[in-house]
């Protein structure tokens, strides 16, 4: 395989080891290793190129993909062999809808779905439309499921590669298999404390008389469905590793042979200063498919941006979002710094803002500039389509909706 710096890199092809946490490349795409239970990944210091079909890729490279997904494995140490084995593992993706679709949600998974595609996985994602329900302003199904289809078009504007994945409805899973789904929920119920609950739900901030009730449905379902889907692999993000041990120590009481293979990918941190503070309100806190114009742009310019690497979610968002969709980050200096520059890795740029050749000013700048030019073509195509659009107007109405039932509710 040829050196990064000579390949172009695109939304399907795999980046580096997360250059903002330490350590450095390791051989594991060369001389695969197996993993232990949340093992780390080290990732490969090689890509593969968008043109590299799956039928070429031997399992060391299929290894590299998931590697450059997963930042976490939760696995049996058969990950390899698997993949020695199997032509084509099946992977599931794990969606819960939302009415409001973070760039992460929206882009970054766009990557990842791609990525696996193109590396032979057959995927599948199972929109977990019947959790949407715990939410107070999607009291139905019927309207979790039109959330889910507005995601669904979200990913479809995005360039996802829809027509090589399958998608499955959590609500048809219970309605179809609920022999297969209940028992295990209910045994996983049982075998369970309500402060373990809480812990893993990740509660212990509220006290016990304000948590609605319906949260704790939410990892005994999600246990049963990691355990019953008939897959290789599940791919969720890092907020879920609480209920993922949840499966893999019930499937150790219950001396199971097949324990699941999870596969844990980052989250985008958020965009304000204190990294502690959760109003969801403020959406200053990340930035979702539908920004765009000024407030997009006063977002970016507010964003916490510390001269220093650690801790800085300005360039998170650039590892994870922007060199793997273009391979490269362009700067579009101040004319007193000289040139424009083009940087090939997230080490370069690391290297160039702890030394001062770029500043706070100029990474704010590009990465606005290259926030607007991923999110362009997604703006174009529900201007340019009128069921997208519809969608949207539908979802909209429905919100609306939900918010004068509130105010009513609250007079």
């Amino acid at each position: 395989m040829r050196s990064p710096s000579k390949q172009p890199e695109s939304p399907d092809s795999p980046s580096p080891r997360s250059a903002l946490s330490a350590g450095s490349p390791s051989t594991a795409a060369t001389q695969p290793q197996r993993l232990r239970c949340c093992e780390k990944f080290s990732h490969s210091p090689y890509r593969l190129t968008i043109s590299q079909e799956y039928w070429e890729m031997n399992p060391a490279e299929r290894f590299t993909v998931l590697s450059s997904i997963g930042d976490e494995c939760m696995c049996e140490e058969g990950l390899l062999q698997l993949l020695k084995r199997k032509a084509t593992p099946i992977c599931c993706i794990w969606f819960q809808p939302t009415p409001e679709m973070k760039i992460e949600q929206g882009i970054m998974k766009t990557i990842h779905v791609n990525r696996m595609i193109k590396a032979g996985f057959q995927v599948k994602i199972l929109m977990a439309d019947w959790f949407a329900q715990r939410k107070s302003k999607i009291d139905t199904l019927d309207k979790a499921r039109t959330i889910g289809l507005y995601n669904i078009e979200m990913w479809k504007a995005a360039g996802m590669d829809l027509h090589k994945v399958e998608l499955l409805w959590l609500s048809d899973e219970l309605n179809h298999h609920a022999p297969d789904y209940w028992p295990i929920a209910m045994d996983v119920a049982r075998k369970t404390t309500m402060d373990e609950m809480i812990r893993t739900c990740g509660l212990e901030m509220y006290e016990p008389e304000v948590i609605p009730a319906s949260e704790f449905f939410y990892p005994y379902i999600q246990v049963s469905a990691i355990l019953c889907r008939k897959v290789d692999i599940w791919l969720l993000n890092v907020d879920h590793r609480d209920i993922c041990m949840l499966a893999i120590d019930y499937c150790k009481d219950i001396k199971g042979e097949n324990k699941p293979t999870i596969l844990l990918h980052n989250t985008l941190p958020s965009l304000l200063k204190d990294p502690g503070f959760r109003n969801k309100a403020n959406r200053g806190r990340t930035i979702f498919m539908e920004d765009e114009g000024e407030f997009l742009e006063l977002k970016i310019r507010s964003a916490f941006c510390p001269p220093k690497v650690a801790g800085n979610p300005c360039l998170a968002y650039i590892e994870y979002v922007i060199f793997p969709w273009f391979g490269k980050f362009e700067v579009a200096q101040k004319e007193e710094n000289g040139r424009n520059k083009t940087f090939a890795s997230m080490q370069e740029l690391i290297a160039s803002y702890e030394n001062g050749v770029i500043d706070c000013a100029d990474v704010k700048l590009a990465f606005e500039k290259a926030i607007n030019n991923i999110l362009q073509p997604v703006r174009d195509y529900f201007r340019g389509n009128d069921e997208a659009r519809a969608l949207i107007n539908a979802l909209k109405g429905q919100m609306k909706m939900n918010r004068t039932k509130g105010q009513d509710t609250s007079g």
